[in-house]
């Protein structure tokens, strides 16, 4: 019985290490979260990911953070994130999105990015 015990304490753990232990998107768009920097005018966030399963939502972009290089990757997408829902997580499933307005007068590294609002 205390090595089951033991079991129980170390599952939750294992499954942090493992991803077959996180939700699957099924039949959703799925993301990986690359990092988040405050939102415009400082409200929520804007999460930078790279896509998944469906490239033809983001473009290949070399993005920088905090001024240095951050890496290259093929399908980046911004996604706006006002009330900091996904504040914590390292992948994004959604299945309806709308297309935001291309921002003016922003970091010119990011000129061309896609930025999208998650509506489910």
């Amino acid at each position: 019985m205390r090595y089951v015990t033991k079991f129980l304490l170390v599952l939750p753990f294992a499954c942090l290490a493992l991803s077959s232990c996180s939700p699957a998107c099924n039949g959703s768009i799925e993301t990986t979260v690359l990092f988040a920097k405050p939102g415009p005018q400082g409200v929520g966030r804007n999460i930078y990911v790279d896509v998944v399963n469906k490239p033809d939502l983001g473009i290949k972009k070399t993005l920088l953070y905090e001024g240095k290089e951050f890496g290259t990757f093929p399908h980046v997408v911004i996604i706006n994130d006002p009330t900091s829902r996904f504040a914590s997580n390292r992948t994004i499933c959604f299945s309806k999105f709308r297309k935001n307005a291309a921002a003016t007068g922003g970091d010119l590294t990011e000129e061309g990015l896609p930025e999208i609002t998650v509506e489910e």
